[in-house]
């Protein structure tokens, strides 16, 4: 009775971890006959490619998270580079993208180092901490835009690379940039000492205390790592869009935070994983794809995201015995 007990729940556990991805293919294939084109090369580039976007930033938020606390302001933080890079190209008077990108990073991590700081060193909560930074810096995006898209004729070619090239005419950059930056987090989050004390500081604060990790510090450099890979999104964004607007990532961020969430569900159920927000980051991009194919209303590509979020987190809530990883919201 133990042995089929065991065997039962052993299923479950692999229905769960894997379930994320089982729900993206039955998906896909139901759009695909809805819409035979929807499942054509082209149009399956441009899924990943809106994918990529959402991953970038979401697996930004995800390292965070894994530390048991809340970065709502990586739209900001995407804004805010993309923005300082335009401004910076704004006239002909400097071309020079690398400087301008390198420019608009430390922006971003400038942010990053302030969320830290009053999430850390004050004490505020970061729920409520980041969204009051996020308030202020969109003000501030807002002086630097004009209020206003942002573009400029004076824009260097190089400007258009990292979000519209494509590599042998197929494979969009970006897509190319979300898998460098995926595994080398991926190794970051399972093979080096900072990945564990991330974890480590999410599961147990108090336990790596007494262990004589620095929780603070690493809660520090999680927001700084997330900065400089949202930051590093925004540019990309602005670039695929050949524009700045003052909600450039903000208008993303409902759409990061379920696919972190979503991703929790996915390959270690109960944890916040690298995988697990690509891969519902990409179930995310063949909804709201696939809806606009089959001529669906806006409002149904809600719909869906909504019940498939509620499905995913309420299924692993009832399944794994931890439920999901929480987050501090006071101290």
């Amino acid at each position: 009775m133990q042995q089929n007990g065991s065997r039962k729940e052993s299923r479950l556990v692999g229905l769960t971890k894997y379930l994320l991805l089982v729900v993206a293919v039955v998906i896909f294939v139901l759009l695909s006959i809805l819409q035979p084109k929807f499942c054509r090369i082209n149009n399956i580039m441009n899924i990943v490619n809106s994918a990529t976007i959402t991953a970038l930033m979401a697996i930004g938020m995800t390292i965070v998270m894994e530390t048991g606390e809340m970065n709502l302001a990586v739209g900001a933080e995407a804004t805010i580079a993309a923005a300082v890079v335009g401004k910076l190209l704004e006239g002909p008077s400097f071309n020079n993208y690398f400087i301008a990108v390198i420019i608009g990073l430390l922006a971003a991590m400038l942010v990053g180092s302030l969320n830290a700081f009053f999430v850390v060193k004050v004490g505020i909560p970061s729920f409520i901490g980041t969204i009051a930074m996020t308030t202020f810096i969109n003000g501030f995006i807002k002086i630097v835009t004009g209020n206003r898209f942002m573009f400029s004729q004076y824009w260097p070619p190089a400007f258009s690379f990292l979000g519209q090239g494509k590599a042998f005419g197929i494979i969009p950059i970006p897509v190319i940039l979300l898998i460098i930056i995926a595994v080398i987090t991926i190794i970051i989050q399972d093979r080096t000492r900072f990945g564990r004390y991330v974890n480590s500081v999410g599961v147990s604060p108090a336990a790596c205390k007494n262990v004589g990790i620095n929780t603070k510090r690493t809660i520090v450099f999680a927001y700084l790592l997330c900065s400089l890979i949202t930051g590093f999104c925004g540019i990309v964004l602005s670039s695929e869009v050949m524009t700045v607007s003052p909600t450039l990532g903000s208008d993303l961020l409902m759409s990061v935070f379920a696919a972190v969430m979503m991703g929790a569900t996915f390959l270690r159920p109960g944890r916040y994983n690298i995988q697990g927000t690509i891969a519902a980051s990409l179930l995310l991009a063949i909804i709201s794809n696939g809806t606009v194919s089959i001529g669906a209303a806006d409002f149904v590509d809600d719909l869906i995201q909504g019940c498939i979020i509620l499905l995913a987190v309420g299924f692993i809530s009832l399944t794994h015995k931890g439920g999901l990883p929480s987050v501090k919201f006071n101290k």
